[in-house]
């Protein structure tokens, strides 16, 4: 992450503010001035802002990804969080080992592992025989732990439950296409939902699906609020519009049809006036309305509703506009607070595209059907 123009940040009060008006903005050490980038900052360009009294204390900071004993520690933290936050009625599940790569670089694909990793150790613990009295008593009924072996590339998920009326169980998985991981033999426990909408979505095509099973387990996912958002790409217009369809007849899903990025915003910018129609304040409307029908006194985004939103590429430029919607991180806007932040769990977006995938898209996909 390297210096680059992006956001500008204000900080101050009444008499702050005068001080601009009087100073100018290159006088005013009040306001702090942030830029962010992927890419180098080349040095023509710093020289360049350099020479501006604003910039000319402008300096490169290189922030490195989490790694080595960090990052292992980082992954246990997060998968403990996250196994807490879904087992949160059974307080006797402990995670005692977590033996996997953690790999390298960005930290991302890894999240995104780990959070299909508490999906399986929350199906298998609650699949258990353990004794339901038992496990909400707490004191540490069940002990989880994780393996990888690199031989065979499957994850193994162990679960032994500290009764002698109770024997371990464990889940084998294995990766698939784009990464994730399907269970050698599924769960019983799946969300019907997602079976049911595979079902409808063949009988309307019938053997066109190439993989119902995996894309019944990334509805899985999505139900579940594992991936953050889902995405699922086709080349196949009508199939993503029938698949969006069914989920929006769903009691729980609010559907956004047919948006085009060539015609209708992803997003406001910073100029743009507070009115303007745009996709992220569509979905942040539903899911704060339906928050607030549950929350009268405002409680924020709804936890229960889900969004399923159907976009249509017709051009590589299309395409690249839908990539900060589609990108598995918080939408943050200028002046963005945590309200007006965009989460992306329980977000579903079917995206057709219309020739090539780009290398952009194809990298932030949950699946291709």
């Amino acid at each position: 992450l390297l210096l680059h123009p992006s956001h500008l940040l204000h900080c101050g009060s009444l008499t702050s503010t005068l001080h601009s008006i009087i100073l100018g903005i290159s006088g005013d050490a009040t306001i702090i001035t942030i830029f962010t980038s992927n890419y180098n900052l080349e040095p023509p360009c710093l020289t360049a802002l350099q020479r501006l009294d604003m910039f000319q204390n402008l300096k490169v900071v290189k922030v490195t990804p989490v790694a080595g004993k960090d990052r292992e520690a980082f992954s246990f933290s997060y998968l403990v969080q996250r196994v807490e936050e879904s087992l949160v009625k059974k307080k006797g599940v402990t995670i005692q080992r977590l033996d996997i790569p953690c790999g390298e670089g960005d930290i991302r694909p890894l999240v995104r592992y780990l959070r299909m990793l508490s999906f399986y150790i929350h199906a298998l613990v609650v699949s258990s025989k353990t004794p339901k009295k038992e496990v909400d008593g707490g004191g540490g009924v069940v002990d989880v732990s994780i393996s990888f072996d690199a031989s065979t590339n499957i994850t193994t998920i162990t679960a032994k439950h500290n009764n002698e009326k109770c024997s371990s169980s464990s889940l084998q998985l294995k990766p698939g296409s784009f990464q994730n991981l399907y269970a050698i033999t599924p769960p019983t426990l799946l969300d019907p939902r997602a079976s049911h909408t595979v079902s409808e979505l063949q009988k309307l095509h019938p053997n066109k699906l190439k993989s119902p099973m995996e894309l019944s387990q990334i509805l899985d996912f999505y139900f579940a609020k594992t991936l953050a958002p889902t995405v699922i790409l086709s080349h196949d217009k009508q199939l993503i519009g029938d698949l969006i369809g069914i989920l929006s007849k769903m009691e729980s899903v609010r559907g956004i049809r047919d948006i085009d990025p060539a015609r209708y915003k992803m997003m406001k910018s910073l100029y743009d006036a507070s009115d303007t129609p745009n996709l992220r304040d569509d979905i942040l409307h539903i899911l704060h309305d339906d928050g607030g029908k549950h929350h009268p006194q405002g409680g924020g985004a709804s936890a229960t509703t889900f969004v399923a939103v159907e976009l249509s590429c017709h051009t590589a430029d299309a395409q690249l506009q839908i990539r900060e919607i589609i990108e598995d991180t918080p939408s943050m806007t200028a002046f963005s607070t945590e309200r007006s932040a965009l989460h992306k769990d329980g977000l579903l977006f079917g995206v057709f595209v219309e020739g090539e995938i780009t290398p952009e898209i194809r990298s932030r996909a949950s699946l291709v059907i």
